[in-house]
């Protein structure tokens, strides 16, 4: 579904922590960082309305801000396949600066509200011209981004879907501004920012299997309610899935 334009705004000193550390430019240099992270636009979509679209031509790359973002990718045959779901902080298609190229997915909001930074791809190319050094920087972010990927696809493969229902959850958790301010000992609460049909897609699970797990992790010191969730104790939740026993070894 695609959405009216939005109203371009500037990023506020919260939106520029997020920014400064996400993953694109998190190791960059305070200079490199200025440099290709000057004076990005904020867009912001409703649920289901779309930032891009598959085989569009890649012009920017972007940082979630608030709210989650889901990339997709359709089949000749019409299946739609999700291969993402982008939460706050994270960064997304930043691997695409070559002219001419083009997405290789859709992305649209999968939350109420998608706020995200934009950056321009053009731009970026230009910089990397002017300051080669800068393009070592950026082929080192986007092989730190591809390492990431690959550890997804490996935790699909091997872990437990408990594992990976707890690890998503921690996730959510930590995204919530009410529960960023609480000790890792603390509780934390908080409704699903997306629906569980998307959650369970991106875990490779049936949405009936996520729901039975939910109600299973109590052990886990985990409570789900229609979509209500409750953790007593991150710390513990966070063990679980680095594979810890109960007594942290």
């Amino acid at each position: 579904m695609s959405g009216p334009a939005s109203t371009s705004t500037r990023p506020g000193p919260e939106d520029w922590r997020k920014i400064r550390a996400a993953s694109v430019f998190a190791s960059l240099g305070d200079g490199d960082f200025r440099l290709i992270a000057r004076e990005p636009r904020c867009d912001a979509r409703l649920e289901g309305q779309s930032l891009f679209f598959q085989d569009e031509p890649a012009d920017a790359f972007f940082v979630v801000l608030d709210g989650w973002a889901v990339l997709s990718r359709d089949t000749s045959e019409g299946v739609r396949t999700v291969i993402k779901i982008v939460g706050p902080g994270e960064s997304f298609a930043e691997a695409l600066i070559a002219e001419g190229a083009r997405y290789p997915v859709g992305a649209e909001a999968a939350s109420p509200l998608l706020r995200v930074a934009r950056f321009e791809t053009a731009r970026l190319r230009a910089l990397v011209a002017a300051n080669p050094g800068l393009g070592l920087s950026i082929v080192a972010a986007t092989f730190r981004q591809m390492q990431r990927l690959v550890e997804q696809i490996e935790h699909l493969k091997s872990w437990t879907i408990e594992r990976r229902v707890a690890a998503m959850l921690l996730q959510m958790c930590g995204d919530c501004p009410a529960n960023r301010a609480n000790g890792p000992s603390d509780g934390c609460r908080f409704e699903l920012p997306i629906g569980q049909t998307l959650i369970a897609a991106r875990l490779a699970i049936t949405p009936s299997t996520l729901s039975r797990t939910l109600k299973g992790m109590k052990a886990l010191g985990v409570e789900a309610r229609r979509g209500h969730i409750a953790i007593r104790e991150r710390d513990r939740l966070a063990r679980f899935v680095a594979g810890q026993t109960p007594d942290g070894h």
